[in-house]
């Protein structure tokens, strides 16, 4: 699989992604569905949504790169004061980190690489001051809308006292859009990371209630029926639009148990049965106590690698508070200036690049993003969240510090 930004550079200079027979058989089906959804509606001059599930790493974002990349659209777009949009597409999103590294790897297409990735809360905060207003896209990607902001959050980020939640805002603006228009939603299971992001299916029910229910038609596949039973909108099931096959992680698909056994269950029997499974498949948790072997090791293995492609880097906890002392600076005064594009665009003799193993990634920039092989430096905050035991009774767990993924 290429990584996400591989895919990105991959589209915006050729137009398509090279023909993976793996991923274009699980994501060739939803592409095909929404392909012909927005058909249909610039034919019938409707208003459609899809929502787009699945699990991590099954393809959503590629789909909606892809969709946003798609050429026929400038065939679909409506003329506007006698020209028609320049851009028919964009793909929204308010993982910050995923939106800096897209934009950083497509910065050189012009733009700052902000032509078809823009970051959801600067465009909600343009087109909710914008009322009279239509942004030039008919289509709408947004990825990770499982975690759209409520209107609590929303009135909070966007300092209002009173304001909509992201989904009635971007339904609203929709609208706005001359003649026919298509949000996709792209919904993940769980992920949430802050408050406010805990809506998911429900609160994108509600928004499709309050903003005219009667203009949207909805795509959805039937895994969603319980949230939407009952719904004032009208509903379109498609099976292609539940994506439950995972192709990011695809030689390892059990790896998630076994973290799964140490961090949840501490069930080591368990735990040690499912490591030599992944050993024997060719995944490896490697272990040292030793960061300059850790580095050591990265650096030979990779050596030969070529410098865009190879991405190794130091992952780490914002929680923990002794890992400085062991030479890993997690602290927030000093990965709050991180700046995501670099870090993992770079070529590995870059000051500003993740291979140089001197700067730390916490989960708030590695959300999503990916790379070959992680030194994930596991301190003292992970050590006992493992099922609970009588006072007196403490556990350890000896867990890896060097993941390869």
């Amino acid at each position: 699989m290429p990584t996400i930004v591989q895919a990105a550079r991959e589209l915006f200079e050729h137009g398509e992604l090279p023909n993976i027979k793996r991923a274009r058989a699980c994501t060739d089906p939803a592409l095909r569905a929404i392909s012909d959804i927005a058909h249909e509606a610039a034919a019938s001059k409707q208003r459609h949504v899809v929502m787009l599930t699945g699990v991590p790493g099954s393809g959503k974002t590629l789909v909606g790169l892809q969709l946003v990349h798609a050429r026929w659209l400038d065939g679909l777009a409506v003329q506007r004061d006698g020209q028609k949009p320049t851009v028919p597409a964009v793909f929204l999103s308010g993982n910050g980190p995923l939106v800096a590294v897209l934009q950083d790897a497509l910065a050189s297409g012009g733009g700052g690489g902000k032509t078809f990735v823009q970051d959801i809360k600067r465009y909600v905060k343009t087109y909710s001051r914008k009322v009279a207003s239509a942004p030039p896209e008919h289509l709408v990607v947004f990825d990770e809308a499982q975690r759209a902001h409520d209107a609590d959050r929303v009135a909070q980020v966007h300092k209002k006292e009173r304001a909509q939640s992201e989904p009635e805002h971007l339904l609203e603006f929709m609208l706005r859009v001359p003649e026919w228009s298509v949000l996709v939603a792209l919904i993940g299971s769980g992920q949430a990371i802050h408050t406010g992001e805990e809506g998911g299916l429900p609160m994108w029910r509600e928004a499709l209630e309050k903003v005219d229910a009667g203009n949207w038609i909805v795509h959805a596949a039937a895994t969603t029926e319980a949230a939407f039973a009952g719904a004032a909108f009208e509903l379109r099931w498609n099976p292609a639009l539940n994506l439950d096959t995972e192709i990011r992680h695809h030689l390892v698909p059990r790896a998630h148990s076994f973290v799964e056994e140490v961090l949840d269950h501490g069930r080591v029997d368990r735990a040690r049965l499912l490591a030599e499974e992944l050993r024997l498949k060719g995944h490896r948790f490697l272990l040292t106590r030793d960061l300059d072997s850790a580095k050591g090791y990265l650096r030979e293995r990779y050596g030969n690698a070529p410098r865009v492609l190879a991405r190794y880097g130091i992952v780490a906890s914002s929680k923990d508070k002794l890992l400085p002392e062991w030479g890993i600076d997690n602290t927030f005064q000093t990965t709050r200036t991180l700046r995501a594009g670099p870090w993992f665009n770079q070529a590995q003799d870059h000051p500003l690049s993740c291979c140089r193993l001197e700067t730390v990634a916490t989960e708030f920039v590695a959300q999503g993003l990916e790379l070959d092989m992680a030194l994930l430096a596991w301190g003292t905050n992970a050590i006992n969240h493992v099922a609970p035991v009588s006072p007196g009774q403490a556990r350890v767990l000896s867990v890896p510090i060097v993941s390869e993924a």
